[in-house]
């Protein structure tokens, strides 16, 4: 009886953990009251190029940026009474990122928000946790981008349907349909992404797997002890059962995620020798610029100090890695290590795609982010300018 007892309290304490990750309001239906359906045909074609199959619309080409982007215009839908987005894509590919675009009454920008890529069969997000998705909807788009800084943009694409999409009133089934895509769907990533659970975007979430599966270890702990009056070493020894198998659960859905990761890596890659895959890396043009500097800086001793700044951290990072195995760094955290301390003379910095840089060719000092350098320009060609210090910085 105390085992039925147990089982019992543990499911329904897991469906309550389960109601509560999803945001379910207890008032809100079984199933949508109300939907509104587009057929993928519906939409029409901003950026790129596509064909009407029936009710799909086949996407065959991107336009700038290497972008495609559809949109249906609506009448003015209640955004708080459909809050609820499910999603169709067929043959959507692995090096593709899907964002949502809107527009509001009143508002001439639109609003993008970040969607889980869309796997074959039905997606699901809930909109109600965006705050701009409020007022009253106008305009409603998918957009198709390469994964920035991992996906070379004129290798990302490739041909996908969009089926259809919908907006539902918030519901039972939309609220833990939503969390089931939050949780086992795979997201736009970074390069650190891949080292941790969950993902690494500003998009609004359900809460965290995490959390929810250390709360269901807490409360079969805390039912084994009140219920089963377990103490001791059979209390630890359930603890360790359950523990086991909730970092089990999450070692599965980071698993998966690395292996869809790995699938658009091969996509890319995988004919390529170690030679061609760096020529067909994200940031080609970083690569080509680390060349060119490299060949620019070719008289330079081997030690020179070479130091690298940008508006863009990953540009940085990127630029240090691609100018290996010079004696390369980063501008700005060498002046944090020494904020006091002048640069060495003739020290080399590379300032890329930086904008409020400027160069008093009177006065030979570079002025830029509370820096003043003394030197002379020594490489040139727009964006980037190669600078060697001068005495006295």
């Amino acid at each position: 009886m105390r085992r039925l007892l147990f089982a019992s309290a543990v499911l329904v304490s897991l469906s309550l953990v389960l109601l509560w990750a999803a945001g379910v309001d207890w008032q809100s239906p079984i199933f949508a009251q109300q939907q509104r359906n587009w057929a993928g045909s519906e939409f029409r074609v901003v950026m790129g190029g596509a064909a009407q199959d029936e009710d799909r619309l086949n996407i065959g080409a991107v336009g700038d940026d290497r972008t495609a982007l559809q949109s249906v215009v609506l009448n003015g839908v209640d955004a708080t009474e459909n809050t609820i987005l499910r999603y169709h894509f067929s043959q959507f590919p692995h090096t593709l990122e899907l964002s949502l675009v809107f527009r509001r009454v009143g508002d001439e920008d639109v609003t993008v928000v970040s969607l889980p890529w869309p796997r074959d069969g039905d997606s699901w997000f809930d909109l109600g946790t965006v705050p701009e998705w409020r007022g009253r909807i106008t305009e409603l788009a998918f957009a198709e981008y390469p994964t920035p800084q991992i996906v070379p943009p004129m290798q990302g694409f490739k041909p996908f349907t969009l089926v259809g999409a919908s907006l539902y009133s918030r519901s039972w089934q939309g609220d833990l349909s939503a969390l089931l895509t939050d949780w086992t769907g795979q997201w736009p990533w970074s390069q650190r992404s891949v080292h941790a659970l969950g993902r690494d975007t500003d998009t609004p979430r359900a809460q965290s797997l995490i959390l929810c599966v250390m709360l269901a270890v807490g409360l079969i702990l805390f039912w084994s002890y009140v219920i089963l009056r377990m103490r001791g070493a059979a209390l630890l020894r359930v603890g360790v059962v359950a523990l086991f198998v909730g970092w089990t659960m999450l070692d599965l859905q980071w698993h998966s995620g690395l292996r869809w990761r790995h699938s658009a890596t091969e996509v890319l890659y995988s004919g390529f020798s170690w030679p061609e895959r760096e020529l067909h890396s994200a940031d080609q043009d970083l690569v080509e610029t680390a060349r060119e500097l490299k060949q620019a800086l070719r008289d330079v001793p081997d030690n020179t100090r070479v130091l690298v700044h940008s508006a863009s951290s990953f540009t940085v990072l990127r630029l240090v890695y691609h100018l290996l195995p010079m004696n390369v760094g980063v501008l700005a955290q060498a002046r944090a290590t020494a904020p006091d301390q002048p640069l060495p003379e003739s020290s080399i910095v590379v300032l890329y795609d930086t904008a409020g840089w400027r160069f008093d060719s009177q006065r030979k000092i570079m002025h830029g982010d509370g820096l003043r350098l003394p030197g002379e320009i020594i490489y040139r060609r727009d964006p980037l300018i190669v600078f060697q210090v001068g005495e006295g910085s």
